[in-house]
């Protein structure tokens, strides 16, 4: 099965403060230890005891101080390099810029550099993970930037060493740099014109770049992971020179923002690509995507569909983690008979939802708009007000300014009217042509999906959530 990429892979070929950044975006100083391995392999894990540290090797020379890293004792294996960063302080949402120059011994087919970033909640558990490779004999700045998903705790970044030919593993690593920063970045996708991501020697790929403003191919760099197998032109063809059975990436980088998308051929990773719903989401399921706010169970899945009560307490979940900064765990005595969805007992467990029953949840069952308002209110309740419970729900009141009524007021359920006000009074949640829509009151607006919420709507106040009330 293929590893999921869902979010952006980036590479930069220019130095970290060419990236554009709002006059109010916030940007740390480097949070790794030893990033140039001036103190040998201090700050880093080695994990088979392989690596070293070299003043020079075959030709090759530092690029930032006196030695660089490599892995002295590996023969005929794959083996790597990595280190932890807590990023306490710093929210969903925010970027992290992962910058490493990276190079690889004179030898066709030459062994691999590959560069990981990887997202861990607080057990440790991978949340997002993206990768890079390089297999070309110069020193290259491979740069991976990504927004940091809900739930984060630490970044992990990991140098890997891939064996191919000959004796040695040949992968050297210089001027490691992770920084994290308020600004955000638009994602780059890439397609192929017939959806191929296989090829074989005499083949061609089109390439098509999209950051959401512009396709035109003069509007990217494009370059190739391993040129001695395929090369990219400036028009986005990709041409095989050989079968390139290990893989091969090729990268479009926007000129404007400097960042960069990457298509994988002939690889078990697998393309990134924007949340499929309407035209008019599109840029919010982007930011969803960005956030972190798309939960596993509608990653892939048609958006524009209702949405069912097991999903939106994924999505609730998602948004608790986004706005609270800490994982959500699940309830440790499943009081449901019909439901043991992780997803639904961390949504429990945090109060943002209850059950139709003592004993049942009905997972399946679709949910309607006051609905949605009122279990996303609750994620707010339960982030900002301490001691609120569901339980204790009626001791505690927001504070906002009431916005003019709905002209369907009469039609909300007084136990979800405060919830509707108060996201609407933020600018969370808006009605159409004066009405909120909040529920089917006949049968036959039942029958017609009548305020239903669809996966996308629900994602929608999500990401509003976190952008407004964050």
């Amino acid at each position: 099965m293929k590893k999921q990429l869902f979010s952006l892979i980036l590479a930069f070929s220019l130095c970290l403060c060419l990236l554009p950044a709002s006059a109010s975006a916030v940007t740390s100083s480097n949070l790794l230890v030893n990033p140039s391995f001036e103190d040998g392999l201090n700050g880093w894990v080695c994990p088979d005891g392989k690596w070293g540290t070299v003043e020079y090797e075959s030709g090759y020379e530092p690029q930032d101080g006196s030695s660089f890293a490599w892995p002295t004792g590996a023969s005929q294996e794959n083996t790597c390099l990595y280190q932890d960063v807590s990023l306490s302080g710093y929210k969903a949402g925010d970027s992290v810029i992962f910058s490493i120059l990276v190079c690889n011994y004179d030898q066709p087919p030459h062994d691999m550099g590959r560069v990981e970033l990887q997202f861990l909640d607080s057990s440790g558990k991978v949340l997002k993970s993206y990768t890079q490779d390089q297999r070309n004999p110069d020193w290259n700045q491979q740069t991976i930037i990504a927004s940091i998903p809900a739930g984060t705790a630490a970044a992990r970044v990991i140098l890997w060493a891939i064996w191919y030919v000959g004796g040695d593993v040949d992968a050297y690593y210089d001027a490691a740099s992770l920084v994290a920063t308020t600004d955000q970045y638009r994602m780059v996708y890439i397609t192929e014109k017939d959806g191929r991501q296989t090829a074989k020697a005499g083949d061609a790929l089109t390439l098509t770049a999209d950051n959401g403003v512009s396709r035109d191919p003069g509007d990217y760099i494009w370059s190739s992971s391993y040129n001695d197998a395929a090369t990219v032109d400036a028009g986005g063809v990709a041409t095989f020179l050989t079968d390139a059975a290990d893989g091969v990436a090729f990268y479009a980088k926007d000129r404007q923002t400097g960042v960069v998308g990457v298509y994988w051929v002939n690889s078990d990773y697998e393309n990134a690509a924007p949340a499929s719903g309407s035209d008019w989401a599109s840029a919010d399921l982007q930011a969803a995507d960005q956030l972190g706010l798309i939960p596993e169970c509608l990653e892939g899945a048609d958006l524009t569909q209702p949405i069912t009560r097991a999903e939106f307490a994924a999505v609730a979940v998602k948004t608790y983690e986004a706005l609270s900064g800490t994982a959500a765990i699940p309830v440790v005595n499943n009081p449901f008979t019909d439901c043991s969805d992780p997803e639904v007992l961390k949504a429990y467990n945090i109060g943002a939802v209850n059950g139709t029953s003592a004993s049942t949840f009905t997972p399946d069952a679709l949910l309607n708009r006051e609905q949605a308002a009122a279990m996303l209110t609750r994620v707010f309740k339960r982030v900002t007000l301490a001691g609120w419970t569901l339980a204790a729900d009626r001791q505690f009141s927001l504070d906002y300014a009431q916005p003019a009524p709905f002209s369907d007021d009469a039609q909300i359920s007084a136990w979800a009217r405060d919830s509707v006000y108060f996201m609407a009074a933020n600018g969370i949640i808006q009605g159409s042509g004066g009405q909120f829509m909040p529920k089917a009151a006949t049968e036959a607006q039942e029958a017609q999906g009548y305020a239903q919420a669809t996966r996308e709507q629900a994602l929608l106040i999500a990401v509003r959530m976190v952008q407004k009330l964050g």
